[in-house]
């Protein structure tokens, strides 16, 4: 190979988007080079990581080797200093980009009281990001109360001169106090437990900041649970590519990097391989007539993802139209086939858009099902005169025959999908806009500084 040789060490590594990402801002800022992943046991540091650094133009570091580099480090920036953990290297230099990507967030921190969840190695990144913003407090929730004051102790000899207040605690946060700002530092919510929370949603109020540097899935549960609440979330991809960013500026400090192009250009690849690599399910819930099959296709369209409808899946199943199939089975002989088909339809095959039928959700079994797989539930939302206005003539929905019982249905299941879904959109537009909408929310555009 010729030109530049960069990379990322770790063990074991697994499928990484670190190729993908570091190739393509080559590739756009006109960077001759390759990078190529080297899965290191940690028994094999001392013989390898010299003969790295003299073979390698510059390299990346992740789990569980981020910490063990320090010693092997002939100088540390004041980055990998504050954070205790090195993750790019560049002339027997130590960095930690991750500094960088945290805040390009553009969260204001100064005087604010903040919760961070989680002790480990992100979580002490940003706290000491939080320690040098001045913010009023700082505290360190985390399953292990040990860690926890571990990490306070390094804060206080690594700042002693701070003014932030310091404290830590476990088990759930108190709701009766809520902090201005929650940063995730754990890996609750992260694929393959897509459905983890941090935290309850009732800690977060409108006017708080949530960051989860959790990429995948992009979004996560806290982000959607947190937007759904009106505060202001921010997910990690846009964080793990300009970290990229930041190291590719350390080993070509002589290339101007066009920030913009490279997110317009690399983002939406970064999500298509998530999507390809770590299957996910985006569930569209709601009442009959808000368009979940018609916004699902265009949804999925605009995603690059598969498609499916369970109530068509259904019908293909049982070999005649759902009408049929109540008169045959009545509602709990379909209700049995829909959970069936819907198991199948979460459980395997790659990620897809789905679309549920309007009772789906408002059994317990389905929604248990939901909440064990890598599903994230949207609920299309919509007034029940314009719904009505859409099935009154369509013959084909058993549930739809009359006014009355459709409204008292209506007024039954949607404070469920309300109180279920993940997050919520007005489906009183037309489906483009609302597929749209969704896909915004979906790939994360809220832009960084």
């Amino acid at each position: 190979m010729t030109g530049k040789k960069f990379g990322l060490i770790g063990n074991p590594l697994g499928h990484s988007l670190s190729p993908l990402i570091h190739r393509r801002i080559m590739e756009i800022a006109g960077i001759d080079g390759g990078y190529e992943m080297h899965d290191i046991p940690a028994a094999e540091l001392p013989h390898l990581i010299p003969k790295l650094m003299k073979e390698l133009d510059g390299f990346n570091c992740t789990i569980p080797h981020k910490t063990a580099l320090l010693p092997y480090m002939g100088s540390l920036d004041e980055s990998a200093r504050l954070c205790g953990a090195v993750n790019t290297v560049f002339r027997n230099r130590g960095y930690n980009t991750d500094v960088a990507g945290f805040q390009s967030a553009g969260i204001d921190l100064g005087g604010k009281n903040v919760l961070l969840l989680g002790a480990g190695g992100s979580a002490h990144m940003m706290a000491a990001v939080c320690l040098e913003a001045g913010a009023g407090s700082l505290d360190i929730n985390a399953r292990s109360p040990e860690s926890a004051a571990k990490l306070a102790a390094h804060l206080a000899a690594t700042f002693p001169k701070a003014g932030t207040r310091v404290t830590t605690s476990s088990g759930e946060p108190d709701p009766t106090t809520p902090p201005d700002v929650i940063l995730n530092a754990t890996p609750l919510g992260m694929w393959p437990e897509a459905s983890g929370m941090p935290c309850s949603p009732t800690l977060i109020q409108p006017c708080a900041v949530v960051f989860d540097p959790v990429y995948n899935p992009t979004p996560t549960r806290l982000v959607l649970s947190a937007r759904k609440r009106g505060a202001r979330a921010i997910g990690g991809l846009r964080m793990l590519l300009r970290q990229a960013i930041e190291a590719q500026r350390i080993w070509n400090p002589e290339v101007p990097f066009d920030v913009a192009a490279i997110e317009t250009a690399v983002l939406p690849e970064m999500l298509l391989e998530l999507y390809k690599s770590f299957p996910v399910k985006i569930l569209l819930t709601g009442f009959m007539g808000s368009g979940k099959s018609t916004v699902g296709k265009l949804l999925a369209a605009e995603l690059g993802i598969a498609f499916a409808d369970l109530d068509a899946e259904i019908e293909k199943l049982a070999r005649r139209p759902i009408r049929e199939i109540f008169a045959e089975r009545g509602e709990q002989g379909f209700r049995n086939l829909e959970t069936k088909v819907a198991e199948s339809a979460l459980r395997h095959g790659g990620s897809a858009v789905i679309s549920a039928g309007g009772g789906f959700p408002c059994r317990e079994e389905n929604r248990s099902l939901i909440r064990s797989t890598n599903t994230l539930v949207m609920h299309l939302d919509a007034p029940f005169e314009l719904l009505w206005a859409r099935i009154a003539d369509d013959a084909s929905r058993p549930l739809a025959s009359e006014r009355r019982k459709t409204e008292e249905l209506y007024n039954v299941r949607t404070p469920l999908y309300s109180e279920f879904c993940d997050f919520a959109f007005d489906a009183s537009s037309n489906p483009k806009t609302v597929a749209a909408t969704i896909a915004g929310l979906i790939t994360d555009v809220e832009p960084y500084i």
